[in-house]
């Protein structure tokens, strides 16, 4: 071997080996025309390459590709990536041919387009050729992916982020794979997808799928079919749960006004889902301590997402210990705090729930049948004949957003309701029993429990059989003003009057509920009660008439006329009890004739004797 051909032997050896251990730049025009290529064979999709290409042979020939752009025929991106790494096969590499073994996206981003339909498209349907080729890839990594979706002329917005996976298209075209994580409008989390058969998939056909997603706040599982093509769709068994609901559904830009703790929620049932809609049918769905079975359905193509339910329940059970509760009072006055009504503008709502046995608050129901609407922020709630305290009830309540607040309309009626039993429940300390019947209307007006309370108007109408009236024993209260008429204030408001009926009847104006009619008819006295209760200032003012009843034989000596007057005056929680004393001594023999007697002022006293008087005191002095 002479000089020069030990000395190009060499030189070709050291460029070798710089070449074999460090990328180069040279023949990036064939490299991108060999890699289009490899791309368009596999997938019939466009590429370009923007970025520069950067060749290594060892320790593997890998080519390192900046700023690559993936389109479809009509032109639109199918993705983009700032980084692309490919792994390429050493015996085409040394025949020349540029074949790719594996690929790393670095930071890839995917944007779905919505067409004018709303459907997304991303790319063509690629021919069965082209998907079984896919498989010679080999594992296809990202790292830092991007999902976004974007109307047409609006920006894309981002709706996953930081996808880090590994696609395993090696058993193409038998089944897809893909395993990594994800991060969802900032919540972390892992999955798992396998499409069955992709190839149908991609050809708008139809293909077996499962999906698993395992976050902090929430698990799901899919296991069905899914239908590809612009107008995707998927079929089969979803399952969920999660222990903190209400941040799930901040997360999924979904904040619906439902009341609640909503602790911990589960769901399964049969999945039907398209772009637009989402239901689940045969649903079983567990919220906190409540079950129900039914359907469910949330649908995206109005303004606002509509959520509908369809929902009953062996028990329901709300309690405002537990759930959301409007600020009612600070400090004995109403709450002027808004109302923190605001989601109901966010999401439409159609709720259909019937419980055998429903416990709302302190009420108690059973057959109870509810319905919730919300339209465009306004709330519709109704109650259809539910039982209740061996009676029926049934209401409406109707809250409209206006521009100082929200208007409410609200009526209720019920029939032979178990008074004592309800205000049990209600009061805890009940102060009158007995079978009552009866309607209340009401309207008022304003953003605060304050403001509504002061123009709340209305009327009522309540009438109650067979029961008593606790903290009054008026009978013998009627009985004692005959004969000891001065022990009465000490012995009225001990024991409870029994009445036959007992009728109320008010009109509510600006807050103030006048009573038009007021009277109770007991077995041996009636009462008749006037005046009006103060509901802005939680106040009361009545005026309390006693008298015998009107069957002779229950009183004897009705034919004098008896009459007891007093008064409920002050807050309504502690009124004060005030008796009409002028009438009671009147009535008592020995203390009448004391009541108009003139005490006569004492004598003025003597004058003092001229020997002490002042001026002789002092004419003695001299």
């Amino acid at each position: 071997m002479n000089s020069k051909l030990k000395w190009a032997t060499g030189i070709g050896l050291t460029v070798a080996a710089i070449a074999a251990f460090f990328p180069f730049h040279i023949f990036e025009a064939a490299l991108n025309d060999q890699f289009s290529a490899q791309i368009l064979q596999k997938t019939g999709l466009e590429s370009h390459i923007g970025g520069r290409i950067a060749l290594s042979l060892l320790p593997r020939p890998r080519a390192r590709l900046e700023d690559v752009t993936v389109r479809n025929s009509a032109g639109s991106v199918v993705f983009q990536t700032p980084f692309m790494k490919a792994d390429l096969r050493i015996l085409p590499l040394i025949a020349g041919r540029f074949e790719l073994e594996a690929l790393t996206l670095i930071g890839p981003q995917l944007t779905v387009t919505a067409d004018s339909e709303g459907a997304g498209t991303t790319s063509p349907t690629p021919s069965a050729a082209q998907i079984s080729e896919l498989a010679k890839f080999g594992v296809l990594t990202i790292a830092g992916g991007q999902l976004a979706w974007q109307a047409k002329g609006e920006a894309p917005r981002v709706i996953v982020s930081e996808i880090d996976g590994i696609f395993d298209p090696r058993n193409l075209p038998a089944q897809l794979s893909f395993v990594g994580s994800t991060v969802w409008n900032g919540e972390r989390g892992s999955i798992e997808a396998l499409v069955g058969k992709p190839r149908q998939f991609l050809e708008r056909g139809v293909s077996p799928a499962t999906l698993k997603i395992v976050s902090r706040i929430a698990d799901v599982t899919f296991d069905g079919t899914v239908q590809g093509g612009a107008k995707w769709q998927l079929d089969g068994h979803i399952a969920g749960a999660s222990s903190r609901p209400r941040e799930a559904m901040q997360k999924l830009r979904f904040n619906p006004a439902i009341p609640g703790e909503l602790a911990k929620a589960a769901v399964s049932g049969t999945l039907k889902m398209t772009q637009q809609s989402l239901a689940i049918s045969d649903v079983n769905l567990a919220l906190d301590k409540n079950n129900f079975r039914g359907s469910l359905a949330l649908r995206f193509d109005g303004k606002r997402p509509l959520l509908s339910a369809t929902l009953a329940s062996p028990s329901l059970a709300y309690t405002a210990e537990q759930g959301v509760t409007l600020p009612l009072r600070n400090d004995r006055q109403w709450s002027r705090e808004p109302l923190p009504l605001s989601a109901l503008a966010l999401v439409d709502m159609d709720l259909r729930l019937s419980a055998q046995k429903a416990q709302l608050g302190r009420l108690a129901l059973s057959s109870a049948g509810m319905a919730i609407l919300v339209t465009d922020g306004k709330l519709d709630m109704s109650l259809g004949a539910a039982q209740a305290y061996g009676g029926r009830v049934k209401g409406q309540f109707v809250l409209t957003p206006v521009v100082d607040g929200r208007d409410l309309k609200g009526n209720l009626s019920f029939t032979n309701v178990d008074m004592g039993a309800f205000l049990r429940d209600v009061s805890r300390t009940p102060r009158i029993t007995g079978t009552a019947s009866g309607e209340i209307s009401l309207q008022s007006s304003g953003d605060t429990v304050a403001q509504h309370a002061e123009t709340v108007d209305g009327k009522l109408r309540i009438t109650v059989k067979n029961g008593e009236l606790a903290g009054i024993d008026a009978e013998q209260a009627l009985r004692r003003s005959e004969k000891r008429p001065l022990s009465v204030p000490a012995e009225v408001r001990i024991g409870s009057t029994s009445f036959q009926s007992a009728e109320v009847a008010a009109d509510i104006s600006n807050g103030i509920v006048a009573l038009d009619k007021g009277h109770i008819s007991g077995y041996g006295v009636g009462l008749d009660v006037g005046g009006s209760f103060n509901l802005p200032e939680q106040s009361l003012r009545l005026d309390i008439g006693v008298s015998p009843a009107r069957r002779p034989e229950a009183m004897p000596n009705a034919s004098k006329g008896s009459i007891l007057n007093f008064n409920l005056n002050g807050p309504w929680d502690n009124p004060n009890f005030i008796l009409d004393t002028d009438s009671l001594i009147r009535r008592s023999e020995a203390a009448a004739a004391l009541l108009g007697a003139q005490i006569k002022p004492p004598a003025p006293p003597e004058p003092l004797p001229a020997a002490i008087s002042p001026d002789a005191a002092g004419a003695s002095a001299d």
